[in-house]
């Protein structure tokens, strides 16, 4: 590729020799407007003629008074001096910035970037960032003012910077589907031009390279004169270019034939690209090459994008129509039309016999015609047709049509009907390119929020800031799963907008967004409030109310969640994963349950797993879904649904091997791949394993007066019988729970006895005092050497429960009164209290 450059000969004049180039200009044209009135006011006709002829020339000229020489188009396709596609503006500031900076010996990037911030669509841009262009403009006059003397710069010292922006700004241009190279994109090229000056006033105000690039957007389509916007109806006009655009239904060589059945049952996506009604796409650039390298290839012209809904595979495929009408497009695609089947309208109401003799028509058309790309949209209902019609597949009837060489066709799937479907079609399959149509970036869906941005405005008359978009797509692709970008995006921001009409608020702000998003997911996104803080600080002494002893577990799940709402968490993985050893009944699923319920508000946000029902080698598709993709994933779906939880892996140990695997990309980068492609991220997740391996060996040390964390180098060791060291080195920490004594014991039992006690209260208004020895009595036959103290709850139940609950039967206790239980000569007595209801 030849490298671009910049070259304007008028910048090389002295500013005596513009001047007199200026008179000439302008006197050429007076001249030329003068005659062409005197020759038009003529009584001969030939000299009308000259004059009507002068005074088209004018007119041209006064209708392109804002264009290049070339525009972007024409230049990535001839000559490469970037000059000759700059606006006329462009140029006078460039100009004047160099006159400027030639007198006063000082910062070119400065002088331009002042200049620069005098414009509308520069203000607009700062103006959606939240920023003030008086207090920029501020700023650079003061540097320019502070900055020391360039000594001996001349001339080609700043045409050499200035060749250099005009470049990157040409990259802009392109990159924004602009017509010319305009000031906006020179204030974006300065954004990027690693100039320490200019580096300086952008962090100042916050103004990041990325951000600049998207919200110069607003700039281009900004307001105009008296506030009148020039915003297109739909996302299709804001591609729209009168150039290079052709409406043929015949080919070139006319020899294309008429496809009246085929237009029954079908739309002509290039008819629709003609009235700008579709073609916008941001992002799948690599695809999209791919896509028309396919379809132009002289064998198997044929691809199937295969992507979730919202992936934008149909934009794709509106975009090829637009490419189609530019002949934007390789020489074998000139002269296409590309119409999409109409699947349902093709199918519904028709017998077997109908459908096949509909389909061998529209067939026969598409051959005859020579000028046609078919697009099947979700092409797998062709392959269904066989059980819903009488066992006639409809595939079979088009096979003619995607075996010919000459009719490029294009299908849309999903991954899993792909699979169920399409996949083990081997016949029908060779004949296509399969192409993977991901998710876009998150700087691509920004951009496609800045465009749906102005079309939101123009419809709710609501003023939308940069930031309220940033945090839109911020948010939605780490919060909201079920949808990808750009739909997850623009679904939030559709919400906060009408919360911000409902409250008769006239701006939209980026803490609005982050709002709405709170609601829904019940995720604190925000900074942690005071209350939170301080709940946060006390976490340990919380969790301690209702879990005996285990200080380092509880100090380690404590600092992990301090350091998440603080924002210092890891980047990328879960917000800790935690591996809990310990024997039975010590309290590592308790922890657990604590935790779920006090910071993330409920325990239905925890997501429990019993690993020993994956033990084989099969259960992994229960984990991650099944291959043929007939069967989802329970863990996949778990954390999509609720992306903010808590992951219980209980007994970690006993899982496969293969599914011991997983949690390695699980524990490191916070992402799961699923049986469909789709990535699951768990990076607001605390996932905890918890496992009974070596419990005798915890349990020895123990008792020797070693402490829990001086037996966790040991046990590390150890546990490589049943995990691999990769995996144990990439949990958070590894915690050790030791056996519980039989006073600890007993106030496990007082707190299991508390939480009767208070349901008691709340359901019957009777209160239950349960004395010391009978307290004694309970954790004794509750603790157990072997379960811990897990047989307490049955205890209790057997004891305290059913007692209770034939007493309030019989009538024996009723609400008001105080129950007093007491252990006396080896059995449990009850005593009541005051007078019932």
């Amino acid at each position: 590729m030849e490298k671009l450059y910049y070259k304007e000969p008028r910048l090389s004049l002295s500013a005596t020799g513009e001047f007199f180039v200026r008179v000439i200009a302008y006197s050429a044209y007076a001249g030329t407007t003068i005659a062409a009135f005197f020759f038009l006011l003529s009584e001969n006709a030939s000299e009308r003629s000259l004059g009507l002829l002068l005074l088209l020339f004018i007119i041209d000229r006064a209708m392109h008074v804002r264009h290049g020489e070339r525009t972007i188009y024409e230049l990535k396709k001839g000559d490469k001096n970037v000059a000759r596609s700059c606006s006329p503006q462009s140029y006078h500031i460039l100009n004047y910035s160099l006159r400027k900076a030639l007198v006063l010996k000082k910062n070119f990037n400065l002088i331009l970037l002042l200049e620069l911030l005098g414009r509308r669509d520069i203000q607009e841009a700062l103006r959606r960032l939240g920023v003030k262009h008086n207090d920029v403009q501020k700023k650079v006059e003061t540097l320019i003012e502070s900055t020391v003397l360039i000594e001996g710069a001349g001339k080609e010292y700043y045409l050499k910077n200035i060749e250099s922006l005009v470049v990157v700004a040409f990259q802009n241009a392109i990159d924004t589907g602009e017509q010319y190279t305009h000031p906006r994109n020179l204030f974006v090229a300065l954004s990027i031009s690693g100039d320490s000056a200019i580096a300086k006033v952008f962090d100042l105000f916050n103004l990041e390279e990325e951000t600049v690039q998207e919200a110069i957007i607003f700039g281009k389509w900004g307001r105009m004169f008296f506030g009148i916007r020039r915003i297109p109806a739909v996302l299709g006009g804001f591609i729209h270019n009168p150039t290079h655009l052709r409406k043929r239904v015949i080919n070139r060589s006319w020899t294309a034939r008429p496809t009246p059945v085929l237009d029954q049952f079908s739309t002509d996506l290039t008819e629709l690209a003609n009235q700008e009604k579709v073609g916008f796409l941001i992002g799948h650039n690599e695809e999209m090459n791919v896509l028309i390298h396919t379809l132009s290839r002289p064998g198997k012209p044929n691809a199937i994008l295969i992507g979730e809904p919202g992936a934008g595979k149909t934009s794709m495929i509106a975009h090829l129509a637009y490419r189609l009408i530019k002949d934007d497009v390789p020489s074998p695609l000139y002269d296409k039309r590309l119409v999409s089947l109409d699947i349902p309208a093709l199918i519904s109401n028709s017998t077997p016999e109908v459908l096949v003799g509909r389909l061998k028509e529209i067939t026969d058309e598409v051959i005859l015609a020579g000028n046609i790309v078919l697009h099947i949209p979700e092409l797998h209902d062709l392959f269904r047709t066989a059980n819903n019609k009488g066992g006639i597949n409809a595939i079979d009837v088009i096979l003619p049509i995607i075996k010919n060489q000459a009719i490029p066709v294009v299908g849309e799937s999903f991954p899993r009907e792909f699979k169920t479907y399409i996949e083990a079609r081997t016949d029908f399959l060779d004949q296509f390119e399969s192409i993977t149509i991901n998710e876009i970036s998150e700087k691509e869906a920004i951009r496609f929020l800045v465009y749906q941005t102005l079309l939101l405005e123009k419809q709710y008359k609501l003023f939308i800031t940069f930031r309220a978009i940033e945090q839109s797509v911020k948010i939605a692709h780490r919060y909201f799963h079920n949808k990808l970008l750009p739909g997850s995006a623009l679904d939030l921001l559709k919400q906060a907008i009408i919360a911000a009409k409902d409250e008769r608020r006239k701006i939209l702000e980026a803490e609005d967004i982050t709002k709405i998003a709170e609601t829904q997911t019940r995720i604190p996104i925000e900074k942690a409030g005071d209350d939170e803080a301080q709940k946060l600080l006390n976490l340990e002494e919380m969790i301690h109310k209702k879990l005996v002893n285990q200080s380092h577990a509880v100090s380690s799940v404590s600092r992990s969640l301090r350091e998440y709402r603080s924002g210092l968490s890891r980047k990328g993985g879960p917000i800790a994963t935690f591996l809990f050893v310990g024997p039975t009944g010590v309290g590592k699923t308790e922890l657990a349950k604590i935790l779920t319920k006090i910071q993330f508000g409920s325990q239905d946000s925890m997501i429990r797993f019993d690993m020993s029902e994956y033990q084989d080698k099969q259960s992994i598709s229960r984990f991650i879904g099944s291959s043929n993709g007939e069967s989802s994933g329970a863990l996949t779906d778990a954390v999509s649904k609720t992306p903010y939880s808590l992951i219980l892996l209980d007994e970690f140990e006993k899982a496969h091997p293969d599914i011991l695997n997983l949690f390695l990309q699980v524990f490191d980068d916070g992402r799961l791949t699923d049986n469909l492609g789709r990535v699951v991220g768990f990076e607001n997740t605390i996932i905890i394993a918890t496992s009974n391996a070596h419990s005798e060996f915890i349990k020895t040390e123990i008792e020797k007066g070693r402490k829990s964390g001086e037996i966790a180098d040991d046990l590390k060791k150890k546990l490589t019988d049943y995990f691999k060291p990769e995996l144990i080195n990439r949990f958070s920490d590894i915690i050790v729970f030791r056996t519980l004594t039989q006073d600890e014991t007993k106030q496990v039992a007082k707190l299991l006895i508390g939480e009767v006690s208070g349901t008691l209260r709340e359901s019957q208004g009777i209160d239950l005092v349960v004395d010391d020895s009978a307290l004694s009595e309970i954790a004794r036959i509750g603790y157990s050497p072997v379960f811990g103290a897990r047989p307490l709850r049955q205890t209790i139940s057997e004891n305290i429960r059913s007692v209770l609950a034939e007493k309030i039967l019989r009538r024996e206790i009723t609400r008001g009164v105080v129950v007093i239980m007491s252990f006396v000569d080896s059995s449990f007595v009850w005593k009541i209290d005051g007078d019932g209801v």
